[in-house]
């Protein structure tokens, strides 16, 4: 299980294109609370597929919501 703080929860609810189903999981952990392993697994490939669409500047470098999304992307791995 991963655990989702506030501010996680909020960022991707902003960013992320989501599954209706996906959304009302985080919205019902917004206060905190924990996703399965292959929950993680959706929301890291949708990480992954954004931060190649907004995670970078011109010069190749990291928006602001490329930084995020990296780190979401860390947060939700499951070694």
């Amino acid at each position: 299980m991963i655990r989702l703080n506030r501010d996680d929860v909020l960022f991707i609810l902003t960013i992320l294109p989501l599954t209706p189903d996906m959304s009302q999981v985080l919205q019902a952990i917004y206060e905190g609370g924990e996703i399965s392993d292959d929950q993680a697994d959706e929301l890291r490939d949708c990480c992954t597929n954004r931060l190649d669409e907004i995670g970078f500047d011109e010069n190749y470098e990291l928006t602001t919501e490329g930084k995020k999304l990296e780190q979401l992307i860390d947060k939700l791995f499951i070694g």
